[in-house]
């Protein structure tokens, strides 16, 4: 008998000890994580003190990058991946909806780096902007990648979790706790103006920061009985920092959102703990100081250690919490089948051709963006979604496309823009209007129009002969084109004569893929040169043209602005024939050649051009300009022309710094060396005649374009001062 009562006091004694291994009688902690851009790097540092501590999350609730931390965290993805996550990702990316420039199809690296406002047209529904500057594909296919075999109830997650988002037409607070995880991650960060909203069961979803951006509410909602909310929400500016327009909406928008985050609070009890990290001047687009933002995330944690302890359980507890919580999320491995789920067989066939490519690889988003990507530019589908599947236990991608049911119209803007401080300035208007999707081949019209300094209309229909392949083509063509041509004597000019050029023509090409395309073809057209300034007894010519032409593009860039990778190779030549209509018969040969060596933060460009003009009977028509920043630095601009050029010119550019990604890439500082000229016999070209040169420079890789300022010199005295904005190399 006695011992049976000490057996019972026994158990009385230990049951506290394992209940509490078992968690029971622990108060159930929710995790409350807001919104607020780059500035939500925070809260992964405030996680990983809450690791170190002991401390259990029950529950997540979060809005915005605080629902991408707070969702990923919840599927039992490591801290030190999501810490990779956040400061290896290419942020710029991914507020870009196109791949790396190096891997897309040469048609889509053909032009658009002038373009900057893109605008699209459907005469069905009327004249729209995309409803959000970026349609954000690429933040969905990273997502998608990292949510993979989730399933679909968020409380069946590691650990519960809830997503907010609003809905743009009401207002209304849309809260997901099942579906699709990477859309519901996607929604909560649609930021209004820079991701277009996410349409799900048929209503128009924002970021949730505009109506909770610290949803205590609902992690409570959800069961938890103490809370711990982590605030990264932008501050109030001050009245010395409201200096123009954009501060001011800044301002009107964060003030909003502060409210709200107000009325949250009030839901905070003497149990619940609050944690503001001071994280200073880092914004929400400060994705270059992302480390920084966790280091002052897990300092703020640290300061309150105190509190947290509160809510710590001993190491074996915590150890038995995360082996329940171990991650269900399941990589990909080998794919072993394309499924397609489309209406149109047409379309079907060809989808499936192009991701059946990747059968029995392992699946990597890069590729898959990649293929999305080209299949988008061809303007066939208003949207490509994926998710894995598995049948009889294989493997395999389900591709969901939704067709457009007419063409797409796109009109893009552009500009460039040059000064010398000297009185000669010039700028050009870049005007693109394309139709795709024109027939069931995937043909597109393409428009372009110019202004300014050269006056340009070209248009091009391009015919891919294969609906599935997309490499071979047909593309006739016109050209009109109206370009000034300035004739100095040294560095002061003495004419000026217009040049007109009317063409047409067809080509026959092949597409390589991301590599370049050739392509072979015959023009016809006439050439007209008339004086506008200088002696009335100069020369003028006008003189029918028609020609064979043959080219070859090579274009490997990793950026057609301020490239630190890859290759680029143009070579062309034109013929000009009798049988063809041309007056009289010449050869035009030019190649030309770029490649960027880079290391570190240092890169250095060696490039070179060389061109040759045989028995042209129009000079001014059928010749090439030099002079101008890194075209012989310290010349004025196209100072030199003739019909026999060389030039080649080594550049370094060192990066010094990354911009904010709103406003692009990087900055850096470089200096060129230069040597070059033209002559217009090619009996007298002789390397004693090269012009050497060279420059110092700052430049600016942004979304409008890169822009230089810089100071060149070359031999004799010249000497200028060059701003521009547009492409240079």
């Amino acid at each position: 008998m006695v011992r049976k009562l000490i057996a019972m006091m026994l158990v009385a004694l230990l049951m506290p000890a394992w209940v509490s291994a078992e968690g029971p009688s622990r108060p159930k902690v929710g995790l409350v994580l807001s919104g607020g851009g780059a500035r939500g790097a925070a809260h992964v540092g405030v996680l990983r003190v809450l690791e170190e501590l002991h401390v259990p999350i029950d529950y997540i609730s979060g809005t915005s990058m605080g629902a991408i931390v707070g969702g990923l965290y919840a599927l039992g993805m490591p801290l030190d991946e999501l810490e990779a996550i956040a400061t290896q990702t290419d942020w710029a990316a991914i507020f870009s909806d196109t791949i790396e420039r190096r891997n897309q199809p040469y048609r889509l690296k053909d032009g658009p780096q002038n373009y900057f406002l893109t605008y699209e047209i459907d005469y069905e529904q009327g004249t729209w902007l995309p409803r959000g500057v970026l349609a954000g594909k690429r933040l969905d296919l990273m997502l998608r990648s990292l949510t993979l075999n989730t399933g679909e109830d968020f409380d069946e997650f590691p650990i519960p979790f809830r997503a907010v988002a609003a809905d743009i037409e009401t207002g209304a607070v849309k809260v997901f706790g099942r579906g699709d995880l990477a859309q519901a991650l996607r929604a909560s960060m649609a930021i209004p103006g820079v991701f277009s909203p996410v349409e799900y069961e048929g209503v128009l979803l924002v970021d949730g920061g505009v109506v909770n951006n610290l949803p205590v509410d609902i992690v409570k909602q959800m069961g938890a009985e103490r809370v711990i909310a982590v605030n990264i929400g932008t501050p109030l500016r001050d009245r010395d920092q409201l200096n123009d327009f954009l501060d001011i909406t800044d301002q009107i928008t964060n003030i909003l959102i502060f409210r709200d985050v107000a009325v949250q609070m009030e839901n905070l009890e003497a149990n619940d703990l609050l944690i503001v990290p001071d994280l200073g001047d880092i914004t929400s687009a400060s994705f270059d100081r992302m480390h920084e933002a966790m280091e002052i995330g897990r300092r703020a944690a640290r300061e309150v250690e105190d509190q947290l302890l509160r809510y710590a359980v001993d190491e074996e507890q915590y150890r038995a919490i995360l082996r329940k919580q171990a991650a269900r999320v399941r990589r990909p491995e080998i794919i072993d089948f394309v499924e397609v789920r489309q209406p149109s067989l047409v379309s079907s066939d060809f989808i499936r051709r192009r991701f059946e490519e990747r059968v029995q690889e392992v699946f990597d988003v890069d590729l898959f963006a990649y293929d999305v990507f080209e299949i988008y530019e061809q303007a066939d589908f208003e949207d490509i979604d994926f998710e894995l599947v598995e049948n009889n236990g294989r493997q395999g991608l389900l591709i969901e496309a939704v067709e457009k049911t007419h063409p797409r119209h796109r009109v893009r803007f552009g500009v460039e823009l040059a000064d010398n401080f000297e009185g000669e300035s010039f700028y050009l208007v870049f005007l693109d209007y394309t139709v795709t999707r024109v027939n069931r081949l995937g043909a597109q019209w393409k428009n372009e129009v110019w202004f300014g300094r050269t006056r340009r209309f070209f248009s091009e229909f391009y015919q891919p002969l294969d609906p599935y392949i997309w490499h071979v083509f047909l593309a006739p063509h016109a050209e009109y084109r109206v370009f000034p041509v300035d004739l100095y004597a040294g560095s002061s000019r003495f004419a000026q004569y217009e040049v007109q050029t009317r063409t047409g023509g067809i080509d026959l090409g092949l597409q390589m893929g991301e590599y370049g395309e050739i392509r072979f073809g015959a023009l016809r057209g006439m050439n007209r040169s008339s004086l506008d300034i200088g002696d009335p007894t100069l020369p003028e010519a006008r003189y029918d043209n028609g020609a064979w032409k043959l080219s070859l593009d090579i274009d490997r860039l990793d950026s057609s602005t301020l490239p630190r990778d890859g290759v680029k190779i143009e070579a062309s030549l034109l013929a000009g024939r009798h049988a063809l209509g041309a007056d009289d018969t010449y050869e035009l040969l030019e190649i030309a050649a770029l490649k960027p060596f880079t290391t570190g933060r240092h890169t250095l460009i060696a490039s070179g051009r060389w061109a040759t003009v045989i028995d042209s009977s129009d000079p001014l028509a059928q010749g090439f300009t030099l002079g101008g920043f890194l075209d012989l630095s310290g010349l004025r601009p196209d100072q030199l022309y003739g019909q026999h050029l060389v030039l080649g010119k080594l550049i370094y550019q060192c990066r010094i710094l990354r911009l904010p990604a709103f406003m692009g890439r990087d900055l850096y500082a470089g200096m060129s060396l230069e040597a070059g000229n033209v002559w217009e016999m090619r009996s007298d070209r002789s390397t004693g005649d090269l012009i050497r040169a060279g420059s110092l420079f700052a430049a600016a890789d942004t979304i409008l374009g890169p822009i230089y300022l810089g100071l060149g010199h070359a031999e004799g005295g010249n000497t200028a001062v060059y701003f521009s904005l547009g492409r240079r190399y």
